[in-house]
């Protein structure tokens, strides 16, 4: 035990955890302290930040049943044990000077010991949860022994269970954990953990085993993009996050951190910085929550000393990154630069995930496009799925998750086509999930194209689906910060109906106004205009896991035969939208299902006609022009100001 002890006070020391207390803000001390209260009641919620799967219901158990549920829900199960929950434990002790707290926190550790003296496939020691609860501990223990609330005896018992605990992962380790979260969660795990309670943990099979299976993963797992295949925010950031640890702990460790890992951890920081809405938080995108993930960029600019991650960040570390990395390093981070990222875009050509920003303020506009592989369990038929933001606030979103159970209809509901923002042709869905996890179809998505010239954006994708075979071609035009025209073309041989539907924000209000539709967030107000017949419901959404509240969904409904291109528009309230004539060889007009085009006019002296075509120019002559402007291009955007015309071509 002279070793493991030697390694708890040298991690007290070096995060000098009797000053953690002067670090912490009072309204954050409360919260922690009020979570602790409950705790020492066996009272348990689960509502931290990256509780993956929460639960905002109080359940006290008077005993404790680790392999029960209390909401006829496993993932209860799964979250109880992973004991995510020390942390408020030992820093209410540290709060208040009771240490009553920690003796809490270790009579939960004990108390799982004593139900698990052998490990053992359970709902309990699942392989996820087992690695993230032994991340738990190690984090635990030198709070417990700086507060003197551990005997030798206890430690020891401590020690051998997460010895045994991680053997238990080696040996039920599966084949597919080498391309999932799981398993990148689990060797970090060791990896991290191994080398405080073994001197020699570079002889150790199992360390050595986890290390060169974490390497794998990491050179696997993340696209060249910098995102997670998962297609899932909330679980790039799992792994992002105990990548971080793993990087962390192995320079404390004086270790070598392999080139792969430490390069494929900066490349999922610096994709989820690109995603985080002007809120700071992520957007709904797969099975995610709608959080605030700016304290992932706070570690993230510790550990790479990034100027730009500390700008995107906290202000100041949170608590539970104090918690993890010590009062130096919530000096440090107090003193980093931070620079403002120039880019305002983030494309990801491997992963279809493109995201959009005006700037990088609070009030900004922000745009997020999808078409990727559907990825994991956790991803969703969001192809071609747009959200948008308008001076700061969520318009148009993705429905969320709310739950993994296999018994509830919502699961299947909002995984589904008609839960995002996209066309469905008679309403029949290509992309179709069966159970919670599995699909029973999935359409083919094609190759983007995205170009970016200063304010003027172009978003092209396009989705393959059968039996009747039918093409989907979106297009999204964005001129920053306030215009978006979305035109769809879609093709199915023979009479159809095409069923466009926008799902807006629980906040957000829609209502009809003459020839268009009056869309009302907290703080501004826009314009609508949709194809064909359109008409409202309510339907539920989930941002968050086990919570759901009704939302707006604009229906529009058009007839056709063989193919049609329908165009939908939205922007700031003032601007108004008209018909644009587009001609061939100057003086002939464009039928519409060649060519059509629209014009935002933002006062007298300004306004942007945008132009785009659905066909190929393959009779007559080739000189296209629309606003007197001549040009030869798939979409072009012509701005004038104070009698000036600029044209700006998007797609040759």
């Amino acid at each position: 035990m002279n070793f493991v002890q030697q390694s708890l006070n040298f991690l007290a020391e070096h995060k000098k955890l009797a000053q953690t207390a002067h670090f912490i803000r009072p309204d954050a001390a409360q919260e922690i302290i009020a979570h602790a209260d409950e705790l020492m009641h066996q009272t348990f919620t689960f509502n931290k930040t990256w509780d993956m799967e929460r639960c905002l219901t109080p359940y006290t158990l008077p005993v404790i049943d680790w392999n029960g549920h209390q909401n006829d829900d496993p993932e209860w199960c799964f979250m109880l044990n992973r004991m995510d929950y020390l942390d408020h434990l030992l820093l209410a002790s540290l709060l208040t000077g009771d240490t009553g707290y920690a003796d809490k926190a270790k009579e939960y550790i004990l108390n799982w010991i004593a139900a698990h003296p052998t490990i053992a496939p359970e709902p309990s020691t699942r392989t996820l949860d087992t690695g993230i609860r032994v991340m738990n501990w190690m984090e635990a223990l030198p709070y417990l022994s700086m507060l003197h609330v551990l005997t030798e005896d206890e430690l020891t018992r401590i020690t051998d269970s997460m010895l045994a605990q991680m053997q238990y992962l080696k040996e039920n380790y599966l084949p597919k954990y080498k391309t999932s979260n799981w398993g990148s969660i689990q060797t970090c795990a060791i990896v991290s953990v191994l080398p405080f309670l073994r001197a020699d943990f570079l002889s150790d099979p199992l360390y050595q085993w986890a290390l060169d299976e974490m390497t794998l993963q990491f050179s696997i797992q993340v696209y060249p993009d910098g995102m997670h295949w998962e297609q899932s925010t909330m679980y790039h950031i799992e792994v992002l996050n105990y990548g971080m640890k793993a990087v962390h702990y192995m320079g404390l460790h004086l270790q070598p951190c392999p080139s792969v890992v430490k390069e494929q951890v900066y490349a999922l920081a610096k994709a989820l910085a690109g995603q985080l809405m002007p809120s700071g938080e992520i957007e709904t995108f797969g099975d995610s929550d709608r959080v605030c993930a700016r304290d992932v960029l706070s570690r993230a600019a510790l550990l790479f000393d990034d100027p730009i991650f500390r700008f995107v960040g906290l202000d100041e570390l949170d608590p539970e990154s104090l918690y993890v990395l010590g009062v130096p390093a919530a000096q440090r981070y107090a003193t980093l630069p931070a620079s403002a990222p120039q880019s305002m875009h983030y494309d990801g050509e491997d992963s279809g995930m493109y995201t959009l920003r005006s700037s990088w303020d609070k009030d900004a506009s922000f745009t997020m496009f999808t078409n990727g592989s559907l990825g994991s369990g956790h991803g969703h038929s969001d192809n071609l799925h747009l959200s948008a933001c308008y001076q700061g606030d969520p318009v148009l979103i993705d429905s969320g998750r709310f739950t993994y159970r296999e018994d509830h209809p919502l699961r299947v509901q909002l995984k589904g086509m008609a839960a995002h923002n996209g066309v469905m042709i008679d309403d029949k869905a290509y992309c179709v999930p069966s159970d919670s996890w599995g699909y029973a179809d999935f359409g083919l998505p094609l190759k983007n194209y995205v170009r970016h010239t200063d304010n003027l954006h172009y978003f092209e994708g396009a989705m393959l689906g059968h039996d009747p075979l039918q093409v989907w071609v979106r297009k999204v035009i964005v001129i920053d910060p306030a215009i978006w025209m979305i035109v769809d073309e879609v093709k199915c041989d023979g009479a159809h109906e095409a069923h466009s539907r926008l799902h807006f924000d629980p906040a957000v209000t829609v209502s009809p106004a003459d020839d268009h539709h009056r869309v009302t967030t907290p703080h501004a107000a826009l314009t609508l205009t949709c194809p064909g017949t359109v008409s409202y419901t309510s339907e539920p959404c989930s941002l968050r896991y086990n919570e759901q509240q009704p939302h707006t969904v604009v229906h529009s409904k058009t007839a056709f035969t063989d193919s049609a291109t329908l165009i939908t528009t939205l922007c700031g309230d003032g601007i108004t939208v008209q018909d644009a004539p587009v001609f061939q060889n100057l003086t002939e007009p464009t039928a519409p299902d060649f060519a059509q085009a629209r014009k935002f006019i933002l006062s007298p002296t300004e306004s942007y006609t945008v132009a785009v075509y659905s066909k190929e120019i393959y009779r007559g002559k080739k000189v296209l022009s629309c606003e007197g402007m001549p040009y030869h291009a798939k979409c072009v955007v012509i701005h004038e100001k104070d009698g000036h015309k600029q044209l700006t071509i998007l797609k040759a």
